[in-house]
């Protein structure tokens, strides 16, 4: 990895600690900031529907104090008082507690973001406190509706699964979690050999070895993972839903099955996906907005899991515009297979490459590149195999891919809006087919 031609993302090295945790990192030497990332093989697909959004909880509580920093002040004051960001996410498949820090400052960046996965304290008192802390999350993420139609689209497009509930939970859910729940669930997802530890910055691997290991290298090493829910995919056949909303304005998610994480033709979906709808010189963008001026904001995007995906469309309108909106959204999508072109796939593959180079330019980029990988897939494709791999795509292969993908016949639909019943949704739906 001397080839001064490699990216330094791509010169990265890995370790397997005695517990069983796997350490990655990236030296970067002409950089004064360093990343630590803790990523665990967790999160919401990892719950039951009684005690759904306990994955946010725990990420929640471990803030509020671990056995070296006792409390939510001491460890927001031991990054933030050198200059440094620290914060943590939930998602379905990962969860992420990460600090960048001045690099003089990582061992401290290790102790601290370590202790919250490795010796949380888990105090009763603070249980129920947070809990109202995150019921208030949830009721302010209802009243808002760009919030309340990305719920409504995930429920829409896996009915049934926790694909398809809200990662921070329910009421309901929440109000089942107690401490002794929270503890149980750390024994059996925090575990090491669900923990990836990606490291990005002015250190050498052996360094970053020495200090994680100090933390992770003798914890719990008898433990072994829990089990995801079991897969499944989006059921064939249309689905609407409209929700009535006093607003100004209207939102609709339109989404339909997609590819999963390491699916052969995840390229080819991300190069359509820009053509289609990211960004302001996208097809969607230019037709709704520029040429129709149906909506203010439109894009489309994808969404892949381990084991399969979604592929939608979301749009911000007037009330009185949405069906002409839909409408034309739809026929954009079922035109574009035949009517893609040499000059939108080159112009697609330099945003991607682009995108691709600045998002793993600095240290934080640097471990989210190589940290999701390894704990999605279990291994890391370097970026200059990527940008391989998107050259390789042809005006082919877009046009298979969107006959793989945009079939009407599986659209799902979710309505925000001053709508009364499915206000015609329905029909215009069944009439893309």
């Amino acid at each position: 990895m001397t080839d001064s031609n490699i990216l330094p993302v791509d010169a990265y090295e890995m370790t397997q600690l005695p517990s069983g945790a796997t350490v990655v990192s990236v030296t970067v030497p002409h950089t004064r900031a360093i990343s630590y990332s803790v990523l665990l093989r967790s999160g919401s697909r990892f719950e039951t529907d009684a005690v759904a959004g306990i994955s946010h909880f725990v990420e929640h509580i471990v803030f509020k104090g671990t056995k070296s920093w006792p409390n939510a002040k001491a460890i927001s004051e031991a990054i933030e008082g050198v200059g440094g960001g620290l914060n943590a996410s939930t998602g379905r498949e990962i969860v992420t507690y990460w600090a960048r820090v001045p690099e003089p400052k990582f061992e401290q960046a290790v102790s601290v973001i370590s202790s919250l996965v490795t010796e949380p304290i888990n105090a009763r008192d603070e249980v129920d406190k947070e809990r109202d802390v995150i019921l208030e999350e949830l009721a302010m993420s209802r009243d808002d509706p760009q919030s309340r139609i990305s719920m409504m689209s995930d429920e829409v497009t896996f009915p049934g699964h926790a694909l398809g509930r809200d990662i921070a939970g329910t009421p309901e859910s929440l109000n089942n979690i107690d401490r002794d729940g929270l503890a149980g669930f750390l024994d059996t997802q925090y575990v090491p050999s669900s923990v990836i530890i990606a490291v990005a910055g002015n250190r050498t691997h052996a360094e970053v070895v020495e200090s994680v290991g100090e933390r992770f290298g003798d914890w719990k090493v008898d433990a072994a993972p829990a089990e995801r829910e079991t897969s499944i995919g989006i059921a064939s056949g249309q689905t609407v839903r409209v929700e009535n909303w006093d607003g100004e304005q209207a939102n609709f998610v339109l989404t339909m099955p997609g590819i999963k994480y390491e699916d052969p033709d995840r390229w080819a979906l991300s190069l359509m996906n820009v053509i289609l709808g990211d960004g302001m010189s996208s097809r969607l963008f230019q037709r709704i907005r520029e040429e129709l001026a149906l909506a203010y904001s439109v894009y489309s995007f994808p969404v892949a899991h381990s084991d399969q995906g979604a592929f939608g469309v979301y749009s911000g309108v007037s009330p009185d515009k949405a069906q002409l909106a839909l409408g034309a959204v739809m026929d954009e999508l079922a035109r574009f297979g035949k009517t893609v072109t040499a000059d939108e796939l080159h112009r697609a593959r330099e945003y991607v490459r682009g995108r691709l180079l600045l998002g793993t330019e600095d240290t934080r980029g640097a471990v989210h590149w190589v940290g999701r990988q390894l704990a999605l897939t279990g291994k890391i494709m370097t970026i200059q195999e990527t940008l391989e791999s998107i050259d390789a795509v042809t005006l082919e292969d877009l046009s298979r891919v969107a006959e793989r993908i945009l079939r009407p016949e599986d659209y799902r639909l979710a309505v925000l809006g001053p709508f009364e019943g499915d206000a015609g949704f329905e029909s215009l739906l069944a009439g893309s087919v």
